[in-house]
């Protein structure tokens, strides 16, 4: 299960949902999701935190991460969040702030809860109604957790893999895992843990 928490503790999990202002796009078009991929690649390694999956959507993103330490957290939204502002102000001629002054957090106590996390950022495109299937969304960390393919950004958590004893195994159980629906008490599971926020201060 997951539980709201007022700081962030070593080596746990947490999914993490960031927003823009007002529900405002935060990218608009791809070249601005390859520039926040890049500079989240960047952050990732200063403040030593693992990736273990993602999505970048139009107005918002989530990520599924592990910090060695747990106060680099804020440090790292912080940073990673003023970076971009800072291209996308500049590129788009616009002043103000890009992102919500919160952020969303949770953190994660169970291999059950932290495999639906991973199913739910990676299914959020479908539910949007953008693709059909996880793999038809670029965006995302499917491709890596489920597909195989090669990533510099994206590292296992020892949950996903024990899920099988070479990565061939782990990949087909993790598609297994998405071979239904989550179900709505999942969903309502997850947005009601979400549902209370960190308080992050506001960057533009």
């Amino acid at each position: 299960m997951a539980r709201n928490l007022r700081s962030f503790i070593d080596g746990m999990p947490y999914h993490i949902i960031n927003r823009g202002h007002n529900r405002m796009n935060c990218f608009n078009y791809e070249a601005d999701k390859s520039l926040f991929f890049k500079m989240l690649s960047e952050k990732l390694s200063v403040f030593s935190i693992q990736l273990h999956a993602y999505v970048l959507m139009s107005n918002h993103y989530h990520l599924l991460i592990t910090p060695e330490k747990g106060s680099e957290v804020p440090h790292f939204m912080q940073c990673l969040g003023r970076k971009y502002a800072a291209y996308y102000n500049t590129h788009y001629e616009r002043t103000g702030t890009v992102w919500d002054g919160k952020y969303f957090s949770s953190g994660i106590e169970t291999d059950y809860y932290l495999l639906a996390c991973y199913r739910y950022i990676e299914l959020n495109p479908v539910r949007a109604g953008l693709a059909a299937t996880p793999a038809g969304y670029r965006w995302s960390s499917f491709h890596t957790n489920a597909c195989g393919a090669s990533s510099n950004i994206i590292q296992s958590h020892p949950t996903y893999h024990a899920l099988g004893k070479h990565p061939l195994a782990r990949l087909k159980a993790y598609n297994q895992l998405f071979t239904e629906q989550m179900s709505d008490e999942e969903l309502a599971d997850l947005r009601n843990v979400l549902s209370h926020r960190f308080t992050l201060t506001a960057v533009s």
